[in-house]
């Protein structure tokens, strides 16, 4: 059973979104006469912004959208992230004067990349550039206060509630895709869990929660009892990755993605971010009491 209002807008959101992403961005920004994309700076902006417009449909009002970069109260720094999805009410403005946006790891609810069309080695630097992001989750102070959770235990590095999902949206994969749920495997770093000390590994964990290619299909994970899923692993289990091409059914990697999208975001786990972890240390100063 469906609502056809909420249907119909979707699928109007997404045709819109689609032929945006697709077409209007490549005949605003594409030089017939060079045969080139000009201002790529600015075409990544424009599809970023198509990006923002797109999610801002399905997930929840209370959340915002923006790009910047992570940073952690142990001292890491993200590289930009090209989509933060973070709560407003418990996120401050850490922002330089060029602008730059910093949001604190406690607060974020997603990250995300937007591409064009991927080479099977640009795939691979895409993913696992998200990876090493989305590891940031683990940096946070001992025992954090959580705002929003399914406990009240602080961290959890094996609850996938926990973790910041990550996402990926491009135009296309180009290179054979029917073969990636085998070859994923070999496109990410090793896997930490093989007792190498290297800082490249990714740990499964840390895997993407969605790719969707809007030509292709949606990259995500097929869970026990043969149900996609949008987390790389549950309740300490690696869940198989599986890929989904749209047939008579054009919209189904959309309707996938609204949905898992919503999921991820309402789900993540909120910590308090304590300015107090973040700032120099506390102390010294001339203190003068009241008698």
């Amino acid at each position: 059973m469906a609502n056809y209002i909420y249907d119909n807008l979707l699928i109007e959101k997404i045709d819109i979104f689609s032929n945006s992403f697709k077409n209007t961005s490549r005949e605003i920004f594409y030089d017939d006469k060079l045969n080139r994309i000009y201002h790529n700076g600015e075409y990544g902006v424009y599809r970023e912004s198509l990006v923002v417009d797109f999610l801002k449909f399905f997930i929840p009002s209370n959340l915002e959208i923006s790009t910047g970069f992570i940073i952690t109260s142990l001292n890491d720094v993200s590289t930009q992230c090209d989509i933060v999805i973070f709560d407003p009410n418990i996120t401050p403005l850490y922002q330089g004067y060029g602008k730059q946006r910093f949001f604190p790891i406690e607060s974020i609810c997603a990250i995300g990349e937007v591409k064009s069309k991927l080479s099977k080695s640009d795939f691979k630097l895409a993913i696992n550039k998200l990876a090493k992001n989305k590891s940031l989750s683990e940096r946070l102070s001992d025992n954090p206060s959580v705002i929003k959770g399914r406990n009240n235990n602080g961290f959890n590095r094996d609850q996938i509630y926990d973790l910041v999902p990550s996402f990926l949206i491009c135009q296309k994969l180009d290179f054979d895709f029917k073969k990636l749920p085998h070859e994923i495997d070999d496109l990410y770093d090793s896997d930490s869990d093989s007792d190498s000390d290297s800082d490249s590994d990714i740990d499964y964990r840390y895997r993407h929660n969605i790719i969707l290619s809007i030509e292709d299909g949606i990259f995500s994970y097929n869970a026990l009892g043969g149900k996609l899923v949008p987390y790389p692993h549950i309740r300490g289990n690696k869940n198989k990755s599986r890929f989904v091409m749209p047939d008579d059914n054009k919209y189904v990697h959309f309707r996938y993605f609204t949905s898992y999208m919503y999921t991820l975001v309402s789900s993540k786990t909120l910590f308090y971010p304590d300015p107090c972890e973040y700032m120099g240390e506390i102390g010294g100063g001339i203190k003068i009491d009241q008698n």
